[in-house]
């Protein structure tokens, strides 16, 4: 018959609450995933009544051989109605035990009392204050009994645990189970017994006298076996415990009428029940992890029954396999009869009164059917095999059949009867024999159902026991799967495995989630392998020194390469037929990694200078950088290249020595510092070469953090040189580059002198406007720059005058430098400067002709007459008769008199100019026309012309 019932929370949460007995293959990728169930015997009880307090006052008392328990049924609720997490109970239980691992902790000795520590310390964790008092006054029960329990031989957690710690335990269901096992463990001979609840007999129209009594049951047990909780896949098995009862049941002397025997009475005194269920057992069937159901094989466990003697010292005897051989007749009450002896005239017939004890034994054994049932959601399920009801009645009538069997019952005189003859004594108490068998069978029956029902209920269905009948509950279904992986030594390293193995010590990868380590596989030198059976849900895995560690940690000597973090994720779901394998690459040396970046404090909030990426400082990407060393005598060399956030990383084999960091900075840049790990090291001078190349420590198998900050060299390029005839002013264009933010000093010297115009706008050329001398500028975030974020180079001109009366042939070099003092690091200067070197030559031809344009006639002269109201075209013709090519020429011609220039008339080789000081070559200012002529290599030329109007 398959009940479903209201499921009991511990199973419930249990669902993932104990051992997975499952077999994998660590290669075998093609199906390393199982369903499993969780199967647990017996169904939670979910209150307590004041009697039912009573009875477990008692029946713990009795498992444990004595003490005095008083818990109320209120405590009793509080225990019974609590579940904490398995997670925290386990972490409780390693942390009393001082053991590391969950397994380790699960097999160390433990006394009942640290047992009730470790649940209630998980109570007062979960924030369930009720069930923590209750738990104390269980206090000195638990305290006085000597022993120790393995929780594992409960709990079976032979598999990894991560399958079920988040689930929840009942505390009460807990706390019956370490019971249990306790009395099994440590050999409880003497149980103390457990008084049942009062109990009435119905004996009503048996014509026996008397319409019902009152027996008095006290019971001793014994646990046999243990119970077993499991989790796992198909073919698993599980089961209840095992009892061994006595059973003493008072019938206070009730006198009852022996049918079919004149004037007999029988007395009932006690009875000595003796009652063995054997384990029920069960086993998982087909599992649909994907659906959540399964099918389950279940069968009660045999129940024996006997009536008469067995000493203690065998029933309670865990190494007597078979108590029920040594069961002998026992005295179960008396009959009362009156012998007629005849007289012998005259005497008349002599009536005398006996008494008979009532000697019995009796044995039942009983068998039950498997069945089969089918589990569905929603979980928890509780599911009843067999029928306790039924077993008993069953199994009394097959003792009562016993009874009848020769032997098994006699009667035999209590006290000498001299008066009667042998012969009619012994006619009489045959012929009483079976009126009493018969009369025993109608009373026994009610009674001894009645007492075996009371003792189901009130004892042995708190321990999850029936007669006749199994009761387990499904705390569900899951799937579980084999995570395999391995651990190796990348050499290259380059993240893949080739033929690598784990060379370098014992390492543990785990299983993390919620916050705990929920397996641990240990990985010692060799091929690197682990498995880890994980459940369903999400889990890190971390390559770990110790196997209580939940976040990576590099083994001594190396460092993680593949995945850089030493942490993998894997998530299992109920779908799940494989996890991949998991690979963990680490290299023997130290892994440098780091950003490098602009340091010139771009950006609001950004600091110049100071090795920290602040602001909007720019990360440098394509930057090659090297790590150089010494091994076994050989230079040797290892080179990254920064990606687009100017992050890199490089490996350090842990045999180099002599190791330094190349930043990967170019001619044109400067290492303001580098940070290794945190600690920074500035430079004090833009040619450092500390930094460089800049020494690391020796490879330790270390996560080194080195931060490097570049920036540009201030620039002034290039050179310039020029000649003329004196006086002679010459303006050398050059291209300025700060590089970096400071501030920038200007200076000139030597030669003639000079000045400096800046363009300060940054658009290629120092205009007219732009032509102040500047002698400082401060560099800062409003600089433009290049889409690349540097700063941008700027024109910059140094102005050389010749004065009149310089002797040809003199050469002079004029020095312009730009002095640049580092924003927030004004002690670092960086310098650079420029080379201009004037010539004084004889200087260019010039000739100057005009043509009246109103005549039209043709002639060119130096001079032409005119009239008022004529046109005439000046022309001044240069010709470089110099032995070098001129640069910075320039004409200039003044008009005399009253004529009048013609706007618009100037021309340069006859190609118009404008009159305005603007960007091109002339402009006439103030009847000054002036003209910039291109370079004159030896013997060109060039024409400027213009117009007036005579008035």
């Amino acid at each position: 018959m398959n009940r479903p019932n209201r499921a009991p929370r511990w199973l419930s949460r249990l669902a993932l609450l104990l051992t997975l007995l499952v077999s994998w293959s660590a290669g075998a990728q093609a199906r390393s995933c199982s369903a499993v169930a969780c199967v647990a015997a017996g169904p939670r009880l979910l209150s307590v009544d004041s009697q039912r307090s009573v009875i477990l006052n008692g029946l713990f008392q009795g498992l444990l051989g004595g003490g005095s328990l008083t818990l109320s049924a209120a405590d009793w609720n509080a225990i019974a109605n609590a579940d904490v997490n398995l997670g925290l109970f386990l972490d409780a239980l390693k942390a009393g035990a001082d053991v590391g691992t969950t397994a380790g902790a699960l097999n160390t000795d433990v006394t009942l009392l640290q047992v009730l520590d470790v649940a209630a310390q998980a109570a007062q964790t979960s924030g369930n204050t009720a069930a923590v008092n209750a738990l104390n006054l269980l206090r000195p029960a638990l305290s006085a009994p000597n022993g120790t329990i393995r929780l594992g031989d409960l709990l079976k957690l032979e598999g990894s645990s991560a399958a079920f710690l988040t689930s929840q335990v009942n505390l009460l269901n807990l706390l019956t189970g370490s019971v249990q096992l306790f009395n099994y463990r440590n050999a409880v001979t003497t149980p103390t017994p457990v008084t049942l609840n009062p109990l009435s007999v119905s004996l009503s129209g048996l014509g026996l006298g008397v319409n019902a009594v009152t027996p008095t049951v006290r019971v001793y047990l014994q646990v046999i076996e243990p119970p077993v909780y499991r989790c796992g896949p198909q073919g698993t098995q599980f089961n209840t415990a095992a009892i061994r009862a006595k059973l003493n049941v008072n019938l206070g002397g009730t006198q009852l009428n022996v049918l079919g025997l004149t004037g007999g009475k029988l007395t009932l005194t006690t009875l000595d029940l003796y009652l063995e269920v054997a384990k029920a057992s069960g086993t998982i069937g087909t599992v649909d992890a994907i659906n959540r159901a399964l099918s389950l094989d279940a069968q009660p466990g045999v129940a024996q029954l006997g009536l008469g003697q067995i000493s203690d010292s065998v029933f309670f005897n865990r190494s007597v396999a078979n108590p029920f051989a040594s069961l002998t007749q026992a005295i179960i009450g008396t009959v009362d009869l009156s012998v007629t002896v005849p007289g012998i005239f005259p005497l008349p017939d002599l009536i005398v009164p006996i008494v008979l004890n009532v000697r019995a034994k009796a044995f039942a054994d009983g068998t039950y059917p498997l069945a089969t049932v089918t589990a569905t959601p929603p979980y928890p399920q509780t599911y009843t095999v067999g029928s306790s009801s039924a077993a008993v009645g069953t199994l009394v009538g097959t003792l009562l059949t016993s009874l009848g069997t020769p032997g098994n019952l006699t009667l035999e005189l209590r006290d000498p009867a001299p008066l009667v003859p042998a012969a009619l004594l012994t006619s009489t108490i045959s012929s009483a024999l079976s009126p009493v068998l018969s009369t025993l069978g109608l009373v026994l029956r009610p009674v001894l159902e009645t007492v075996l029902m009371a003792t189901v209920d009130q004892v042995l269905r708190l321990l999850g026991i029936g007669i006749g009948e199994a009761v387990f509950t499904v705390g569900g279904v899951g799937n579980v799967c084999a995570v395999t992986g391995v651990v190796y030594h990348d050499r290259q390293p380059d993240g893949t495995r080739d033929a690598e193995n784990w060379d370098g010590p014992t390492t543990f990868v785990n299983a993390v989630t919620g916050g705990r380590v929920q397996a641990s596989a240990a990985v010692p030198a060799g091929a690197g392998t682990f498995t880890l059976a994980l459940g369903e849900g999400t889990y890190t895995l971390p390559v770990a020194r110790t196997a209580a560690a939940i976040s990576a940690g590099n083994p001594a000597g190396f460092v993680f390469v593949s995945p850089l973090n030493g942490t993998r994720t894997v998530t299992v779901t109920a779908a799940s037929t494989s996890v991949p394998e998991q690979e963990f690459g680490l290299f023997q040396g130290d892994r440098l990694s780091g950003v490098v970046f602009r340091d010139d404090g771009r950006g609001p909030g950004g600091a110049a200078h100071d090795v920290t990426q602040q602001g909007a400082e720019t990360a440098l990407a394509a930057r090659t950088l090297t790590v150089s060393g010494t091994q076994a005598g050989a230079a040797v060399t290892r080179s990254a290249v920064t990606a687009a956030d100017g992050s890199y990383t490089l490996f350090v084999p842990g045999d180099w020595t002599g190791v330094t960091f190349r930043s990967g900075a170019s001619a044109t840049e400067v290492v303001t510092g580098v940070r290794l790990n945190g600690v920074a090291a500035l430079t004090g001078d833009v040619s450092d070469p500390a930094l460089r190349d800049y020494a690391l420590p020796a490879p330790s198998g270390a996560d080194q953090t080195l931060n490097a900050g570049l920036t540009g060299r201030v620039g002034l390029t290039p050179d310039r040189s020029g000649r003329g005839e004196a006086p002679l002013t010459v303006r050398y264009p050059h291209t300025f580059t700060p590089g970096t933010t400071g501030a920038v000093s200007f200076a000139t010297t030597g030669g003639f002198g000079g000045q400096v115009f800046l363009d300060s706008d940054c658009s290629g050329v120092v205009s007219d406007a732009e032509r102040t001398a500047v002698s400082s500028v401060t560099v800062d975030d409003s600089w433009p720059r290049l889409p690349d974020g540097r700063l941008r180079s700027c024109a910059l001109e140094v102005e050389v005058t010749v004065p009149a009366g310089t002797a040809v042939g003199t050469t002079r070099a004029t020095f312009a430098t730009a002095s640049l003092a580092w924003a927030g690091r004004p002690d670092v200067q960086d310098l650079a400067s420029v080379t201009d070197t004037t010539t004084v030559t004889p200087g260019a031809e010039l000739v100057k002709t005009v043509e009246n344009l109103t005549r039209a006639d043709g002639v060119i002269a130096p001079a032409v007459d005119a009239l008022p109201n004529e046109r005439l075209r000046y022309c001044l013709n240069v010709r470089n008769t110099t032995p070098d090519p001129l640069t910075g020429v320039t004409v200039s011609d003044t008009l005399q008199g009253v004529a009048a220039y013609v706007p618009g008339s100037l021309t340069l080789e006859g190609a118009a100019l404008t009159d305005a000081a603007d960007t091109d070559a002339g402009e006439i200012v103030t009847r000054t026309i002036t003209v910039r002529l291109p370079d004159l290599p030896v013997g060109a030329t060039q024409r400027v012309c213009f117009e007036v109007l005579v008035p």
